[in-house]
């Protein structure tokens, strides 16, 4: 469960990211040495419209399935290329149906000892029984090991008398797990997919290009849920969820208002090109929700800062239309107080550029940075090690 995946070669993959009211799929080809090329994309959104919880999670697996098999069209059309049976899948299932936090486990010896990989193995074990909160665990992986309180990316055949694994450990809503399985196995005639959180996909894929400090606070936001991470020394010590995405942040702003029309005046607004009623309608009803959003993630960062206050740079992933004003709402002065140094945060908001390094796309793909972190991900482990 805890091994790292040996080097292979590049080949075949679809990757599917899944949020709460979309969902996107693309077919990659993944490369040793260079960005993840993905040959086609696709991303399929669930109608602005209000839904029980199971409806919601039964939409979003059918717009999973619309978007795969229009994804393979687009690649079986692919024109004087090669295209090669998919062999396998990736799924990145983010808030609000994968929640994830870490737990560590310790172990002394009497005197310098080798470090062998059981040992870290062993570790890892012993900290997941140690972590009763939830009994739908679907992912595990190692993200920190220290040697004698100092922590160190090769561990193996050091020596020390002490040592600590630090496990990042995510649960998944069942039918969601089940029905991403299905789906993308029927489409793409392939095994089942092999399953991560949107937590570790972010955190994995910003540490390879360098975008993630290795202290911050990275805000992950879907359409209806938002996860909170803190992140200290390069490993993740606090987390936590709100219930508010970009769907419903837009319903406040909106009110009887079309949210898709109010989606298109906030980004002009972003962008200063917004002058009319609506657009001063907009900006009014903007400042008029960000007392109540305050309130709410306020709530979040105070649990998450009562025994250490929150790193000051973050890292916003979020919708391209939102993430503008996202960043700039999260740069308020009244998250001050949550921080390690009391100034407001220093807010980043990712984007697809931002993953150029990482990701290409073949002319006339579009892609967001939800895919273009899913589509790395894969890359990255496929290629681990290598």
């Amino acid at each position: 469960m805890f091994r790292l995946m040996g080097k292979r070669r590049g080949r075949i993959v679809a990757v599917a990211d899944i949020g709460s009211g979309s969902a996107g799929v693309a077919i990659v080809s993944t490369q040793a040495d260079g960005p993840v090329r993905i040959l086609a994309a696709e991303r399929a959104m669930l109608p602005f419209e209000e839904r029980t919880a199971q409806a919601n999670i039964s939409g979003v697996i059918a717009q999973l399935e619309a978007a795969a098999q229009k994804t393979l069209a687009q690649y079986a059309a692919l024109k004087n290329k090669e295209v090669p049976h998919v062999s396998a899948a990736y799924a990145v299932i983010r808030a609000p149906w994968s929640t994830s936090r870490t737990v560590r486990a310790a172990s002394e010896f009497p005197q310098e000892t080798r470090i062998e990989e059981h040992m870290i193995s062993a570790l890892a074990q012993e900290a997941l029984k140690k972590d009763t909160s939830s009994a739908n665990v679907f992912e595990t992986s190692v993200v920190r090991v220290e040697l004698n309180g100092y922590p160190t990316a090769q561990p193996k055949d050091k020596h020390a008398h002490h040592i600590a694994v630090s496990l990042l450990v995510s649960d998944c809503e069942p039918s969601i797990r089940s029905g991403v399985s299905e789906a993308l196995s029927k489409v793409f005639a392939c095994p089942p997919p092999i399953l991560r959180s949107g937590t570790r996909a972010l955190l994995t894929t910003l540490r390879e290009s360098a975008l993630l400090p290795k202290e911050c606070f990275v805000v992950n936001m879907t359409s209806q849920g938002t996860s909170l991470i803190a992140v200290r020394k390069g490993v993740v010590t606090d987390t936590g969820t709100v219930a508010e995405g970009s769907r419903t942040i837009l319903k406040r702003i909106a009110g009887e208002k079309m949210p898709e029309e109010t989606l298109a005046l906030i980004r002009m607004l972003a962008l200063d090109q917004c002058e009319t009623e609506a657009c001063e309608a907009t900006k009014s009803a903007l400042g008029k929700v960000e007392p109540e959003l305050v309130k709410v993630f306020g709530e979040a960062m105070s649990k998450m800062s009562a025994v250490r206050r929150l790193p000051n740079a973050l890292v916003l992933s979020a919708h391209e239309d939102l993430s503008q004003w996202l960043a700039h709402f999260l740069s308020r002065i009244d998250f001050a107080q949550f921080t390690m140094t009391t100034q407001p945060f220093s807010a980043r908001a990712l984007t697809r550029d931002d993953l150029s390094e990482l990701v290409s796309a073949e002319g006339g793909v579009k892609i967001d940075a939800g895919l273009s972190v899913a589509s790395a991900l894969v890359n990255i482990e496929e290629h681990a090690g290598a």
